[in-house]
């Protein structure tokens, strides 16, 4: 009786872990949650920075000069922005695309 008790309790703690829908940053893999777990509260608060702001009003970046800015980062006079080395090359491939993306469709809303 006890062994049944034991291994039903074991059996519902493992499903119960099993329905964590919360992932890991390195299990995230798509660009806008990498985008909102990385990027958007700093962006949010301090706009797209000096090179997306130019990018955005004429056309959009390209996907590797967006990566490039993730993985190394810059330091201006009055504008950084920290380097996400911790970032896999899929996972940068997959915010610059995200960025893109919404630079193309704020382009094409105006």
């Amino acid at each position: 009786m006890y062994y049944s008790r034991a291994l039903i309790t074991l059996l519902l703690s493992l499903m119960l872990l099993g329905c964590n829908d919360e992932k890991t940053p390195a299990e995230l893999s798509s660009g806008e949650e990498l985008y909102n777990y990385y990027c958007k509260d700093c962006h949010a608060t301090k706009g797209p920075g000096p090179y997306m702001e130019h990018y955005s009003r004429d056309k959009a970046m390209k996907p590797y000069k967006v990566i490039l800015m993730i993985k190394y980062g810059y330091n201006q006079e009055k504008h950084s922005m920290p380097t996400f080395d911790q970032l896999s090359e899929q996972q940068a491939d997959a915010i610059a695309r995200y960025v893109v993306g919404l630079q193309v469709t704020q382009l094409l809303n105006k």
